[in-house]
């Protein structure tokens, strides 16, 4: 419910004087009913069929309030519909002899160069590993050399 904008108290109905303050209340009963007679003529377009002429109504309400729910559900159907339309249908956009959506562009040269150092750097290093010399850890454990039946490990400490 719309408040009054002298008192700030709420209206029960919707008439031309505040029933609290006796302010004068035309533009706020003008604005309603024109709000409320663009939403039920869109309605009526809908249900006649006249989409086209629908979706000018509920633009119509969108100027006059664009919070309205009602109008903004719609018009965010029709123009996610349309957006799929056009991504998903590229022949139409050609039989209308309409220039095609832009493809996204091709990377920049440094995109390239930065690849390509990172190969070269990733060979470079792997090719000079065999001659880097590391450490060897060394390991506390004692190894058996003999009736292992072939199999080598720890030796484990027995309990």
């Amino acid at each position: 419910m719309p408040n009054c904008p002298q008192c700030t108290k709420p209206l029960r109905e919707i008439t031309r004087r505040c029933p609290s303050c006796q302010a004068d209340l035309d533009l706020l009963v003008d604005y309603v009913s024109h709000l409320q007679g663009g939403l039920e003529r869109a309605e009526n377009l809908v249900k006649a069929g006249d989409l086209g002429q629908a979706i000018w109504a509920y633009l119509e309400v969108l100027e006059v309030d664009p919070d309205n729910p009602q109008a903004r559900k719609q018009i965010a159907q029709v123009v996610t519909a349309v957006r799929q339309f056009d991504t998903i249908m590229p022949g139409r956009r050609w039989a209308n002899n309409l220039p095609p959506l832009v493809p996204p562009s091709p990377r920049p040269w440094w995109h390239w160069a930065v690849f390509a150092g990172a190969i070269a750097a990733a060979l470079a290093i792997g090719f000079a590993a065999d001659k880097i010399e590391l450490p060897a850890i060394e390991s506390k454990a004692e190894f058996k050399k003999d009736n292992n039946e072939g199999l080598m490990g720890p030796i484990r400490p027995e309990r």
